[in-house]
């Protein structure tokens, strides 16, 4: 279903309606062949662990499916910096804090594991589409589901660079 057409959900027009029924779809340009392996294969274990709910609280387990290169993408701030950063932000106006680059920070490791846990949504493939294109596919549950934050977090965090977004064409 094409967005701001007749839901099936309700009985009326709505720019806003998607059908749930529909797999949505990040896609990405792989950018090195022997980093999509890797990627698939931490997919495949946050699917597996997804769909039974089954999260440890300590995400410390989640550190093995990534090298080093993969860890580098990810902000590991100390409590102290953390502070800090919150102090800029509150002394910035608020017009600026959006586009103040220094005030800009990537994710963090435990919030993408807890994004992926949170979402609603039920993870469904990574695959390659062909020798350079990429596919993480899902279906949400709800709308809104939560986001592809942390789906193109995880693609990026593996080198690869993000081409189709359906949150972005939404």
């Amino acid at each position: 279903m094409m967005l701001g057409t007749k839901c099936p959900h309700w009985n009326y027009s709505s720019p806003y309606c998607v059908s749930l029924m529909t797999p949505l779809a990040v896609e990405f340009e792989i950018t090195n062949p022997t980093r999509f392996e890797p990627l698939q294969r931490v997919f495949d274990a946050l699917r597996d662990v997804k769909a039974t709910d089954a999260f440890a609280e300590d995400h410390s387990a989640w550190l093995q499916y990534f090298d080093y290169p993969a860890r580098c993408y990810f902000s590991w701030t100390s409590e102290a910096e953390n502070e800090l950063h919150w102090q800029r932000w509150q002394a910035t106006p608020v017009p600026q804090r959006w586009t103040d680059p220094s005030l800009q920070r990537g994710w963090d490791f435990e919030s993408m594991i807890e994004a992926f846990r949170n979402g609603e949504y039920d993870l469904i493939a990574c695959e390659r589409i062909d020798e350079t294109t990429g596919r993480l596919t899902f279906q949400e549950h709800s709308f809104p589901f939560g986001g592809t934050g942390c789906m193109r977090a995880l693609i990026e965090s593996f080198g690869h660079r993000v081409t189709r977004d359906w949150e972005d064409e939404g």
